[in-house]
């Protein structure tokens, strides 16, 4: 009897010390801690991976995954600029390469501009407004209205009407952009969605010979 009593009494003492204690996720979130996510910088242009908290480099070398805390001599060139920052759940990661080519691949790195602008309220009293402006390049071809964005090389052209995109044109239109075209920028990813003010304001302005194309 008294055993069993003992077994009792060291049992809820367990359940009151765990009841307690906080889950440990709750402990790792408030020090700061991301369960499950790893940090890599991604240059998208040759598919390089860089771990900044292992200092290793991640990247493809005919067809099979290969890592090292060194580059090869070719493409130590390609990660001096243009990385974007990723997390991922796993520290190898090739393993979610096809969801960082989908999400990261294609954005387009773009200017972002902030304007602020203090408004005098009746009671004297002031508010101060803050606009961000998220500015994306392209090259306007206006004989054709044809679109290209440098950053992500890719085209937008009209075909029966309806706005296309891809990174190349068809063969009947590749011919109109070996001409000049207008350097603009727009506050959108999809330039057709501007395409009434760029006529107003491109349409007839042909100054930009697009080298960024090739």
């Amino acid at each position: 009897m008294t055993i069993h009593r003992n077994c009792f009494k060291s049992t809820a003492l367990a359940l009151a010390l765990c009841a307690t204690l906080p889950a440990l996720p709750a402990v790792a979130a408030e020090a700061g801690i991301s369960v499950g996510k790893h940090h890599f910088v991604y240059y998208r242009d040759h598919d390089i991976y860089y771990a900044p908290e292992n200092k290793v480099y991640y990247w493809n070398q005919n067809g099979s995954w290969q890592s090292a805390a060194v580059l090869p001599p070719e493409q130590q060139r390609y990660v001096t600029t243009g990385g974007v920052d990723v997390e991922l759940d796993t520290e190898r990661p090739y393993e979610r390469h096809d969801y960082v080519v989908s999400h990261y691949k294609h954005n387009n790195p773009s200017e972002t501009t902030r304007e602020s602008s203090t408004t005098m309220n009746a009671d004297g009293s002031t508010t101060s407004t803050t606009t961000t402006t998220t500015k994306h390049s392209y090259v306007y071809y206006a004989d054709h209205d044809i679109y290209f964005a440098p950053e992500t090389k890719t085209y937008y052209w009209q075909d029966n009407g309806r706005w296309t995109s891809g990174t190349t044109l068809p063969p009947q239109d590749q011919a109109f952009v070996r001409s000049k075209g207008v350097s603009i920028e727009l506050d959108t990813d999809r330039p057709y969605e501007r395409h009434d003010y760029v006529i107003a304001h491109y349409k007839n302005h042909r100054d930009h010979d697009d080298d960024d194309r090739r």
